[in-house]
C-alpha cells in the first residue's frame, strides 16, 4: 500500500505539473508603416526626359580601341590593348530646336514653328519687288511684239528674193 500511495502522490505531483494551457491567440501583425506618397511635382522643376534634347544637347562621346603600345613618357612601361573614351563635344543649350514649340497666348494656344514662319518683308522691299515684277511683265510684252515683227520681216524677205531663173541649155554647132 505504501507503494500505491507513493505512486498516487507521484502521479498527482506530476499531473499537477502538467497543466494544459489553452493556446493563446496570436496577436495580429503590426500594420505596415503608412507609405508616404511622393510629393506632387512642382511646375517648372522637372523636364520630360523625352524632350530633353529639345532644350539641351548632351555631350558627345566616342570610344577608340587602342592596341598595345609603349608609353611615350616611360619606355619601360607597356600598355595592354584597351579602349580610350574621348569627349568630342560637351553639353550645350539647344538654340535651334527642330520641333514646333507651343506658345501660350492666353486662352488660345498657337504653334510657332520657326522653320515655317516666313520672314516679314519690309515695305520698301515689297515695293521694289512689285516694281521689278511690272518691269518684267513689260519686257515680256515687248519681246512678244518683237517676235511677231521679226516673223513678218522674215516672210517679206522670202517674198522679195528673186526666184532662180531656169537654167538654159546652150546648144553648140
Amino acid at each position: 500500500m505504501k507503494t500505491n500511495a507513493i505512486v498516487l502522490c507521484l502521479s498527482l505531483a506530476l499531473a499537477g505539473c502538467e497543466t494544459v494551457t489553452p493556446p493563446k491567440a496570436k496577436p495580429p501583425p503590426a500594420p505596415p508603416p503608412p507609405v508616404e506618397a511622393p510629393p506632387p511635382p512642382v511646375a517648372g522643376t522637372q523636364l520630360d526626359p523625352y524632350n530633353m534634347e529639345k532644350v539641351r544637347v548632351g555631350e558627345a562621346l566616342k570610344a577608340y580601341p587602342v592596341g598595345r603600345y609603349v608609353d611615350p613618357a616611360d619606355p619601360n612601361v607597356l600598355h595592354e590593348a584597351h579602349t580610350i573614351y574621348r569627349r568630342e563635344a560637351g553639353a550645350a543649350w539647344n538654340l535651334n530646336p527642330n520641333a514646333p514649340t507651343v506658345v501660350p497666348l492666353g486662352p488660345v494656344l498657337a504653334v510657332a514653328d520657326p522653320a515655317r514662319v516666313p520672314n516679314p518683308l519690309p515695305a520698301e522691299l515689297e515695293q521694289k519687288i512689285a516694281e521689278q515684277n511690272q518691269l518684267m511683265a513689260a519686257l515680256i510684252e515687248q519681246n512678244e511684239a518683237l517676235a511677231v515683227e521679226l516673223a513678218k520681216l522674215n516672210k517679206e524677205i522670202v517674198e522679195l528674193r528673186p526666184k532662180p531663173a531656169a537654167a538654159t541649155k546652150e546648144v553648140t554647132p
